[in-house]
């Protein structure tokens, strides 16, 4: 017996005497009726012509929306896809050029500790002011014979440092751009060299050159100037030019290496300019350098804007993005195959497709039972009509038992008292039963009691409401947690009462799952963007981290929803980003900020906001971040919000970030004690929330924020 013959017929059974009346046929299977009228027997040719031509109409446009529909969705689809790997690239460039950069600046100031130290200040002003070469001073009588004599030291000194340093090599150039003292082993200084040096007289600043091969490898040269003594750098010109030669093939190898949650098809590049041409930089290749054919930076040349080109290796199209690091004239190209990128639209299209063929047959199959049952000839016998109907009728019954069997979703009837009375196959795998075996049962014989009594309450709300709902379920079926979509609509008998449910049950397992790791993923992004400020500013070692902390604590205290408690979370741990694009002498400057300097730090919300506004987080994190310098008496910043124009996820944030800030040390003072900062905070009622500081005030004495507080101490 198949599926649809097991299904109830709700209304009953026709009266024996309908059944034999003259003026209506019927013939019955399972629980599909169908009927014909003295009318429908003697309709006339027209008519039958007129019901053909708008039957073509309406099957024709079902078959337009059907291609139209599903073209749209696959294109926005794409379009949604490309905007995505858009902001991806961006993000993962310019994390890779702060990367980069941080690198850089730390070698500076490895190298400041030569370029500041009194003796090759000393050396050097001396030299410039003897002509700036000691080449001839050798064999010159009237030379100064002491700076002959210091000349060994000094050498000795700079490659002491080269060695100490792990640099290849270094120099000392004076204004022409000749060497006068290097480092043993060094090569003769080339070309180069002598450009970076001069670049560094004509600049006063440190100069980067590009990379290039030498032949220990793949190697940069930078420049940085000694100015003279007793002199405040900037002031005066330089006296000397103090050139390093340090390899990079591992630090670019390490920066540009693919990250754990790299996508198929996806890797960084380092492109240069020099000599009037763009070069891709290759690690691990013996050809270090090649040409990287055309590259268009934006106007301002801090990026590369997100486009589509060929892959110089294969010749199959990339979408990249870049950031230019700052120093030297390089930027990070991060690209994938737009071959994977659009892979994800693969299955979304398959599936649309399959719907809408579905859709078209569905309706087309229908159309021909109607035109089936009024193209009969009225001049066959009353039996031949029933012959034939029955034929008709149990291959639609087929049709529908073939697309029931084949749908995914799990479909089932329950009568009022809860016994299912029909299951599609689809449901019977899923509880590990034959549809049969499932006939009769109840939720509580399939899924447990726990389950069930959690799907009846979704049950008495359909039936109250006499309307469809849709709830979530987690279920284990086959031992194994199940994200379950359920879709209650009520079932009515003739009499227009509800006897009964059909469910349509949506396994979303994987959905669920690839959210979870979306959300895991944007967690990692968040973790790595704070280690990158942590990295520039050291004040701010675990300051993100602290205020996630407090924040979620007091959320919970106030009774905060999971979705503000989320947002929280994120908030706080983004809550730095914007401090990227400051100055790292601004964030590490030991004096209080002036005014001004004080203006330009408040930017690094607007920042935040340039980097975080393309990313759909789902939530209102942004809007929260923005809202953390806001305060009740609208003396924040950056829109002077007061009161309750201020979200409780934003003067959560707010109050917790000053709490954290003040009981942490920074550059230009040192912290104090949580019940101090507390006090302060207080104080300020008409700038604070009370009610948010009450409960950061008991999380503060409770053992995770004492814990926290801890932290600092650690730090």
């Amino acid at each position: 017996m198949s599926q649809v013959d097991q299904m109830p017929q709700w209304g009953g059974s026709p009266p024996a005497d309908d059944a034999k009346a003259s003026d209506k046929t019927m013939s019955t299977t399972g629980s599909y009726e169908f009927s014909l009228s003295d009318a429908a027997i003697d309709e006339s040719p027209p008519e039958k012509n007129r019901t053909l031509l708008g039957g073509g109409l309406v099957i024709a446009a079902i078959a337009l929306a059907a291609v139209v529909i599903p073209m749209l969705m696959i294109n926005a689809k794409r379009d949604q896809i490309v905007q995505d790997t858009s902001t991806r690239l961006a993000i993962l460039s310019a994390g890779r050029a702060q990367v980069l950069e941080t690198w850089l600046e730390g070698t500076v100031r490895l190298a400041d500790r030569a370029v500041e130290s009194e003796l090759l200040r000393l050396f050097a002003t001396e030299v410039d002011l003897s002509g700036g070469d000691l080449s001839g001073a050798l064999g010159d009588s009237n030379a100064d014979a002491s700076l002959v004599a210091q000349l060994p030291l000094i050498e000795r000194v700079i490659t002491d440092f080269a060695i100490d340093a792990k640099f290849d090599s270094t120099y000392l150039f004076n204004q022409r751009g000749d060497p006068y003292a290097v480092s043993a082993g060094a090569p003769a200084a080339g070309t180069e060299l002598k450009a970076v040096a001069t670049g560094v007289f004509a600049e006063g600043m440190p100069v980067f050159g590009p990379a290039r091969q030498s032949a220990s490898g793949l190697v940069m040269d930078i420049g940085l100037p000694i100015f003279p003594v007793q002199q405040e750098p900037g002031t005066t010109p330089p006296a000397a030019a103090f050139l390093i030669t340090l390899p990079v093939a591992q630090p670019l190898s390490d920066a540009l290496a693919p990250h754990p949650l790299a996508e198929a098809g996806e890797r960084a590049r380092l492109v240069q300019f020099h000599n009037g041409s763009y070069e891709e930089v290759l690690l691990g290749q013996p050809q270090l350098l090649r040409s990287a054919g055309e590259v268009s930076p934006n106007d301002s040349g801090d990026s590369i804007p997100f486009q589509e080109r060929e892959n110089p290796d294969d010749g199959t199209a990339v979408y990249l993005a870049g950031t230019k690091v700052p120093g030297p004239t390089w930027w990070v190209i991060q690209e994938i195959d737009k071959a994977a990128a659009h892979r994800k639209v693969t299955g979304f299209a398959t599936a649309s497709i399959v719907i809408a063929i579905m859709a078209v047959l569905v309706v087309a199959v229908a159309f021909g039972a109607f035109w089936w049952r009024l193209s009969n000839e009225h001049n066959h016998a009353l039996a031949e009509q029933f012959r034939r109907l029955a034929a008709r009728i149990e291959s639609q019954k087929r049709l529908l038992d073939s697309i029931n069997n084949s749908i995914t979703d799990y479909i089932g009837l329950k009568d009022s008292d809860g016994h299912y009375r029909y299951v599609n196959p689809a449901f019977a795998a899923a509880v590990q039963r034959t549809p049969e075996e499932v006939v009769g049962m109840d939720d509580a014989s399939l899924f447990g009691q726990g389950t069930a009594e959690r799907l009846e309450v979704s049950d008495h709300r359909a039936k109250a409401s006499d309307a469809p709902v849709t709830t979530s379920e987690e279920v284990y079926l086959d031992t194994r947690l199940h994200h379950l979509q359920i879709s209650k609509v009520p079932y009515h008998d003739d009499s227009g009462a509800v006897s009964g449910l059909v469910s349509v049950t949506r396994d979303v397992t994987e959905l669920v799952e690839q959210q979870q790791k979306k959300e895991r993923a944007i967690q990692q992004m968040v973790q790595a963007l704070v280690q990158a400020i942590e990295m520039r500013d050291p004040y701010l070692g675990g300051h993100s981290r602290r205020v996630a902390g407090f924040a979620v604590a007091v959320g919970k205290r106030l009774n905060a929803s999971a979705e503000d408690i989320t947002t929280l979370e994120l908030a706080a741990n983004l809550s730095q980003i914007g401090k990227l694009a400051i100055p790292s002498h601004l964030l590490t400057k030991t004096e209080r900020l002036t005014e001004s300097e004080i203006e330009q730090m408040r930017g690094h919300l607007n920042h935040a906001a340039e980097l975080l506004r393309d990313i759909d987080f789902e939530l209102p994190v942004l809007e929260t971040l923005l809202e953390m310098n806001e305060r009740l008496d609208g003396g924040g910043y950056p829109a002077g919000l007061k009161g309750d124009q201020i979200s409780l996820c934003g003067k959560i944030l707010g109050v917790c970030d000053v709490f954290c800030a003040r009981v942490e040390p920074r550059s230009y003072r040192q912290g104090i004690s949580a019940e101090e900062a507390l006090d302060i905070l207080a104080e300020n009622a008409a700038r604070y929330d009370s009610e948010v500081i009450e409960a950061l005030r008991e999380v503060a004495g409770s053992v995770s924020g004492e814990k926290l507080i801890a932290s600092i101490r650690g730090h």
